[in-house]
């Protein structure tokens, strides 16, 4: 058996995560296969449906082997393999779908896994991301997400400009999170089909990628100069929702 650690490049499909919450999610997840469940004692076994799934007991030094000594997998993980990833286009084409979270040169996986989380908890249920930098195989970005990734649709893309256009052409107005912008996102009423794009912290969404804007917002806060960008995240999709559009 293989074992993947954190951004490794290996070709094997399948790799690990671990934490309850994030296994639990992922046996209730039908798109997700589970190979195999380990666990450090039989009480974690009583909080997870394992229906027929292979399992056996391991001790801290097979855990250790598997993901980094600080990372909290609470005695529990599971062999996984990948997420599908769904095409925009087709999906767009067969789906009533009408909100999406874009991201932009986000490469923190922890933090790219606690904006899903947030996206679902406000209903933000498509993600759309470069590829080149979404790492599925990253358990922190999974334990991050809390077991959100198993409920969102993850659209990668090997150019996010061409993924904007997509959305653009299927009438999604495309919102631009700017912390220079001139438009307050207080003061504005949200089309109907809606797509959130959100920057790296360091740079903010690329210039090439701002042009494909229909709105550059910001939120306007106080005594700091910026939000970290999951934070963000949570407080614009809060104050999206909070208004009539």
């Amino acid at each position: 058996m293989t074992i993947i650690m954190e951004n490794s490049k290996n070709s094997n499909e399948n790799f690990w995560i671990g934490g309850l919450h994030c296994v639990k999610s992922a046996l209730e997840n039908p798109n997700r296969k589970i190979l195999e469940v380990i666990f450090l004692n039989e009480k974690k076994l009583n909080k997870v449906n394992l229906q027929n799934i292979k399992n056996k007991q391991k001790d801290i030094k097979y855990f250790n082997k598997i993901f980094d000594e600080e990372f909290a997998h609470q005695g529990i993980a599971a062999l996984v393999s990948k997420l599908p990833n769904y095409n925009l286009s087709l999906e767009l084409k067969n789906s009533t779908l009408d909100k999406f979270i874009i991201l932009n040169e986000i490469t923190d996986n922890r933090n790219i896994g606690s904006i899903i989380r947030s996206s679902l908890a406000f209903g933000y249920e498509n993600i759309l991301i470069d590829k080149r930098i979404f790492n599925e195989k990253s358990y922190n970005l999974i334990k991050a997400s809390s077991g959100a990734i198993e409920k969102v649709k993850i659209f990668q893309v090997s150019n996010i400009k061409n993924g904007i256009k997509i959305l653009k052409e299927n009438n999604f107005w495309i919102y631009g999170l700017d912390s220079s912008a001139t438009q307050n996102i207080h003061n504005i009423t949200f089309q109907k089909k809606i797509a959130f794009l959100f920057g790296s912290e360091e740079k903010g969404i690329e210039k090439n990628v701002k042009t494909y804007c229909d709105h550059l917002i910001k939120i306007k806060i106080k005594n700091i100069d910026s939000l970290n960008v999951s934070n963000a995240v949570s407080a614009t999709l809060a104050l999206a929702n909070n208004k009539n559009y």
